[in-house]
């Protein structure tokens, strides 16, 4: 379950400049959709994204081939150096250093069957950020399923640069000898770090167990200055549709679509009657979708902008905002504003992203 209409990565934007060339270490970086989503929030940084796991590795690699700010490592990171056993599980999102318990058997099924165990070379961040010359970490984001406590017990001197941590923490044992929730805030508070929020709890089970949670800590220090400032602005995806359109209503815009169909944009259907422009359709390039409503909005393809009357689209999704970048090229080519809510990308409208 999802607590904020935001991610941990929008909610580091109040406290972090989004135009610093941060360092980002990604561990358990999979496919590198996160690294992706930490890029469109902070454009100009660095991700270092680790994913031991072969397979799943030459498709984070497939993807930093495009873009030469993640920087791939076939490692898992842990506690000590040397090598791991590395279980490769159904669903590879579920593969971890740690065996799968009895317990996130009865869970998940199928997902957490181990197909087999492999030897990976394993370091300490510690020990790769000296080999690699990395003096500072900014932000970290650990997702080692269950194994994330040795993951930081082997950064305490990395830990000395960052800014903050978003992790996924353990409260049910899903993994044998798992990490749990308790032991990772207090290790972090034993560092200087305060948590700060709780993104998404999940529960399991016909006991309806709460079994693991992400959340985000910030530096003690750095949280305390955000603490006193008085110019939050709100992430939530009302909130940034919002200001969106209130700018592109000041730059001459008179009437506004949404692209996407997905999450991002079902959250917002309640609100889009109160927007300061009128949000007249919703544009999505799924043939099976066109014909349908949302909020009483038709749902239409790209063609049907000028019979539409819109002059202002605003690219609705925070997931998948660089993918529906790409699909706009041709209303932008047209003349439509299109707005991104998240990242800044090339040749991006005049109204830009909105923080």
């Amino acid at each position: 379950m999802r607590l904020f209409e935001y991610d941990a990565y929008a909610s580091i934007t109040r406290f972090i400049d989004r135009d610093e060339p941060l360092v980002i270490v990604d561990v358990g970086a999979n496919e590198g959709l996160t690294a992706e989503r930490m890029l469109a929030e902070f454009p100009n940084a660095t991700v270092h994204a680790f994913e031991p796991s072969p397979e799943t590795f030459e498709r984070l690699r497939a993807r930093a081939e495009f873009d030469p700010r993640i920087r791939p490592e076939a490692l898992a990171c842990g506690s000590r150096e040397g090598e791991a056993d590395f279980h490769v599980t159904a669903n590879h999102w579920c593969s971890s250093v740690l065996a799968p318990s009895a317990l996130g058997k009865r869970y998940y099924g199928d997902w957490y069957e181990t197909r087999r165990v492999l030897k990976v070379p394993m370091v300490t961040l510690d020990g790769w950020a000296r080999q690699r010359g990395v003096d500072r970490v900014d932000f970290l984001k650990v997702d080692a399923q269950g194994y994330d406590l040795e993951v930081l017990r082997g950064a305490t001197r990395v830990l000395g640069s960052v800014r903050a941590i978003n992790c996924e923490c353990q409260f049910a044992a899903e993994y044998e000898g798992c990490g749990t929730f308790s032991e990772v805030d207090l290790f972090l508070r034993g560092q200087g770090f305060a948590l700060h929020q709780v993104h998404e709890v999940w529960s399991k089970g016909d006991e309806v167990q709460t079994s693991y949670a992400d959340a985000l800590w910030v530096r003690a220090e750095v949280l305390e200055r955000f603490r006193g400032r008085k110019d939050m602005p709100n992430l939530s995806p009302k909130g940034r549709v919002a200001r969106a359109l209130a700018r592109a209503a000041a730059q001459g815009a008179t009437r506004a679509a949404l692209f996407g169909c997905g999450q991002h944009t079902r959250r917002l259907a309640e609100h889009l009657d109160a927007m300061p422009l009128p949000v007249v359709a919703i544009i999505d390039d799924n043939r099976a979708l066109h014909g349908g409503r949302i909020a009483g909005r038709p749902v239409a393809p790209q063609s049907a902008i000028e019979e539409l009357g819109v002059d202002v689209v605003v690219l609705s999704s925070d997931a998948h905002e660089a993918a529906l970048w790409r699909a706009s090229a041709g209303l932008r080519a047209r003349g439509v504003a299109v707005i991104p809510l998240y990242g800044r990308h090339e040749e991006a409208a005049p109204a830009g992203a909105v923080a």
